[in-house]
């Protein structure tokens, strides 16, 4: 009987060492990225430069300087010296110009003069990488626009062309562009340079970027809120913060209930170590709502043996959106280790999401059949000839009866899918075990992997280079 104790109790440690080992070298995916996983494009090269072509429109009335001063519509725009960084060019009489050789800045605004008339538009480092840079327009828009991003700057804040164009801010445009339609309409006596120095049009496109930041401060204040409700595990103050509404892209269970059950049950056996929140970039949507991208790093302990049972770093585009007078976050907020470490998760995110509760089910409750289930048949290890689906299993079985954990950590640094059914992730981990039979540590050290997935007949299966040896590589 006595036995019989000791081997059921080793056999429940040895599957929850199983459990983890298992899972922190394998069911990486949580870190997902494409190749622009960051939502970033590839930085350019030193000394790349850009072609830019477009049009410059002014339909509005303006006071010319002809020898008989009249108010007119131009005809003629040859008289614009268009400039963009070191870069200048005439336009042709339709308004049309080209700048080439751009040097590639994330603050480029290109100008357009003439005597007392200029024009600005805004050309984004995404547009320089990723859009058609053959029609830009430069108009009395995009001169508000770009002014409001001005003033930003001066302000230290780099609006975003969205939380410029948001809906609230549309009479705040509209009052830069008649202070523009207005002072294209006095004679140049009355404008020391150009209508753009005008206190008229500095003061309302300052006033609009100054109500940008204002709610800038307000969405960091809430984000700041929701950080101390979960440092000070303030149950009632999350469910405030979190919108009834609340979803994930990548996980189909994921809504305001599930969001107050998981911290329920986090908060009654674990305490936070520390809880770090950083606001990397906001973009304020419209109909009130906001993008945030946010870097957290949670690390919890277990109440009762002081052991770190989670130390993870999430960065993500949460969407926050004002619900009365509060700003709630209703979608995208990882919280599960088998959430999305990094941004860019799609509808991948939620069939992986599914493979690890499949497998970490199969393993917790000791079911060969389901684990298989989750193996390539044609699982093998370029490291190691005799890796076949059939020995990890066995391996996996043997693990069961022997060994306990001590420490088990991992962290993601990428995955990269090639095509629809390919996943090639990489990751770093370390695992500690002590085999109670001989009362003997082993400890992996930091292992470094790149483990592939692929989709088998519409199933995410492990199929190339899984260390589950200590006698593997412990570095790629």
């Amino acid at each position: 009987m006595l036995r019989r104790k000791l081997y059921t109790k080793i056999r429940r440690k040895a599957h929850r060492f199983y459990s983890i080992i298992l899972l922190a070298m394998i069911l990486v995916f949580n870190g997902c990225t494409t190749n622009k996983g960051d939502l970033t494009f590839n930085t350019p090269s030193p000394g790349e430069s850009f072609n830019i072509y477009g049009n410059i429109y002014l339909p509005e009335i303006i006071e010319t300087d002809s020898a008989r001063a009249s108010l007119t519509t131009l005809s003629d725009f040859s008289y614009f010296k268009v400039t963009a960084g070191e870069v200048t060019s005439q336009a042709n009489k339709n308004g049309d110009f080209s700048l080439t050789g751009v040097a590639f800045s994330d603050s480029l605004v290109i100008k357009a003069v003439s005597n007392k008339i200029a024009l600005l538009r805004r050309v984004t480092a995404d547009e320089l990488c990723y859009s058609d840079l053959s029609s830009l327009q430069i108009d009395i828009t995009t001169t508000a626009e770009a002014l409001v991003y001005q003033q930003g700057l001066l302000l230290k804040k780099d609006l975003s062309p969205a939380d410029i164009r948001a809906r609230e801010y549309a009479d705040g445009i509209a009052s830069i562009t008649f202070a523009l339609k207005l002072a294209m309409q006095l004679p140049k006596a009355s404008i020391n340079k150009t209508v753009l120095e005008l206190p008229a049009v500095t003061s309302a496109a300052k006033e609009v970027a100054q109500k940008c930041i204002a709610r800038d401060s307000i969405l960091k204040d809430a984000n700041t809120v929701l950080r101390h409700a979960f440092l000070r595990e303030d149950l009632d103050l999350i469910k405030m913060y979190i919108s009834p509404s609340f979803s994930n892209d990548w996980d189909s269970s994921s809504n305001w209930s599930d969001v107050v059950s998981y911290f329920e049950k986090l908060f009654s056996k674990n305490d936070y170590v520390s809880l770090t929140w950083e606001i990397l970039e906001t973009e304020f949507l419209e109909n009130n709502r906001a993008r945030i991208r946010t870097k957290v790093n949670s690390i919890t302990k277990e109440t009762q043996t002081d052991e770190i049972s989670m130390n993870t770093t999430w960065t993500f585009d949460a969407y926050w959106q004002l619900e009365g007078t509060i700003w709630k976050l209703y979608k995208n907020m990882p919280y599960r280790e088998t959430h999305p470490t990094q941004v860019d998760a799609d509808v991948r995110w939620g069939e992986i999401a599914l493979a690890h509760a499949e497998l970490q089910a199969a393993v917790n409750s000791e079911n060969i059949a389901s684990l298989s289930y989750r193996i390539s048949e044609a699982f093998r290890n370029a490291f190691d000839g005799n890796s076949t689906k059939n020995e990890l299993i066995l391996v996996a079985t043997q693990r069961f009866n022997t060994m306990d954990v001590k420490i088990s950590e991992y962290s993601i640094d990428s995955i990269k899918f090639n095509g629809n059914d390919r996943a090639e992730v990489t990751c770093s981990g370390r695992v500690k075990v002590v085999n109670i039979l001989l009362g003997k540590d082993i400890d992996s050290g930091t292992v470094k992997a790149k483990v592939i997935w692929i989709k088998e007949d519409g199933i995410w299966k492990i199929y190339r280079d899984l260390p589950y040896k200590f006698t593997h590589p412990m570095t790629y």
